[in-house]
């Protein structure tokens, strides 16, 4: 009786050896290889509908690479011209064609914007007149130079008010003007400085 309670004991400790070093990294290793199976089987689904749609995804890359070159060349080009002269002598022809009278014109920092791949210049500019034709030209500033924004704008009136559109102010703005670097010369940034200029030596 004795013999057969051992001889039954040492079947079970066998039995849970076999199961423990076998059955289980047995189990164990069909998972993971279950696992990989799913990965190349997901990774060969996508390869195919990339492969099914390639026309598709390849006409989509073209028009936003198209979509992208025409938001990009709103930007001016230092390739082109000197883009801080070109850039103070439309804001001075807005201001003029507007009414208004550029007191001071000042380029006062350069800079880049390396994750968008543009340089910046930034200028304080006057201006002198009356305030509904601050607001034209302020208008005309958005519409026609997209590639300008106004970080400051400060106004302080001149003369008594006799209205809003009569009143005679006197407006600083600060603007950031921005630039496509030139690809085959140093970018605006490492440009020396150029002297201020005023309402007389702005260029015409």
């Amino acid at each position: 009786m004795a013999d057969a309670r051992a001889q039954w004991l040492l079947g079970i400790a066998a039995a849970l050896a076999v199961a423990r070093f076998v059955v289980v990294p047995w189990v164990a290793a069909q998972n993971e290889q279950r696992q990989q199976l799913e990965v190349l089987t997901q990774r060969l689904d996508r390869s195919e509908g990339v492969t099914r749609n390639s026309e598709a995804i390849l006409a989509a890359r073209d028009a936003l690479a198209k979509d992208a070159e025409v938001a990009f060349g709103v930007f001016p080009s230092a390739a082109d011209d000197d883009p801080r002269l070109g850039a103070q002598r439309r804001l001075t022809d807005l201001a003029t064609r507007a009414g208004l009278t550029v007191t001071l014109f000042d380029w006062l920092v350069d800079g880049e914007v390396a994750e968008a791949g543009l340089a910046y210049g930034r200028a304080s500019l006057r201006l002198e007149g009356p305030l509904d034709k601050l607001i034209l030209m302020h208008g005309a500033l958005e519409g026609t130079m997209p590639f300008a924004a106004v970080r400051e704008f400060q106004v302080k009136a001149r003369t008594a008010v006799a209205g809003p559109s009569s009143a005679a102010i006197s407006a600083t703005l600060v603007l950031d003007m921005f630039f496509r670097p030139a690809t085959d010369a140093a970018p605006p940034a490492a440009v020396a400085q150029k002297p201020s200029a005023s309402p007389q030596q702005a260029p015409k």
